[in-house]
């Protein structure tokens, strides 16, 4: 399946390549992906990005606000055979009932208009110094990623692909993971506001719970791209059911 980038989050944003390859799992990818896939965070987020990779290259060379969603689009299209709908399951936060949302790809999944000046990146100033950011390719993602899943000095995926954000790591990286890691007041409204801008890019879709809203609650959870998939195994079970033609006992 060819996915047009100009229809990723980032638009395609001078792309040297007008599409990406992404295909269903079949049933020995899926097993394998299961024995296989890491439990800790960090390696499950590298996994996912070589098992993109293996089938098409070109995914190193997009940019990591497109990532998350090339991930969620191919377990999209393994769990529903019609490829534009999705079955997800969430827990309620407030009374923990778990609530069923059908999504369309296409009726559902909206991103936030590109604006080509974000692109370009930004001088930003963070505590007593300034720096420049970039929107990295996966490829300079795992240059900074890389460090970190082996030092571990950090280990939270949202932090980590904030400092990808900040130019010269390889040079500077120690004094820009203080800055960010130690940034206070409007330094943190700052660093917010860059996730939201380069990795965040998807409209909310919100899912109500019926429990909460007969009780007088709000019982809304919003969900983002990440979190879209929350138990991709069971998911696949819920979106494709069999039926007595599928099995005829003699």
């Amino acid at each position: 399946m060819e996915i047009l980038t100009t229809q990723l989050p980032s638009g395609g944003y001078k792309y040297p390549f007008t599409s990406v390859s992404v295909s269903p799992m079949t049933f020995l990818e899926i097993n394998k992906y299961s024995e296989n896939c890491p439990k800790d965070p960090l390696e499950k987020y590298l996994y996912d990005i070589k098992f993109l990779a293996q089938e098409d290259p070109k995914i190193y060379d997009c940019y990591v606000m497109d990532i998350d969603f090339l991930i969620f689009l191919k377990k999209l299209i393994t769990v529903n055979e019609d490829q534009t709908t999705y079955t997800l399951t969430v827990k309620c936060p407030e009374c923990g009932k778990e609530i069923k949302k059908k999504i369309n790809l296409e009726k559902d999944i909206h991103f936030k208009q590109i604006d080509s000046k974000i692109m370009e990146g930004a001088q930003i100033r963070l505590g007593e110094r300034a720096y420049e950011t970039i929107i990295p390719t996966v490829r300079e993602f795992l240059d900074v990623f890389n460090t970190y899943l082996r030092y571990r000095t950090v280990d939270d995926l949202k932090m980590i692909k904030i400092i990808s954000l900040i130019k010269n790591f390889k040079v500077a990286g120690n004094q820009i993971e203080k800055d960010i890691l130690g940034a206070t007041h409007s330094d943190i409204t700052l660093l917010m506001a860059l996730y939201e801008l380069y990795f965040d890019r998807l409209e909310g879709i919100e899912v109500t719970c019926p429990n909460c809203v007969k009780e007088g609650r709000r019982g809304v959870v919003t969900m983002s791209v990440d979190s879209l998939v929350v138990d991709f195994f069971r998911d696949l079970y819920n979106n494709c059911p069999i039926d007595q033609s599928k099995i005829l006992f003699k």
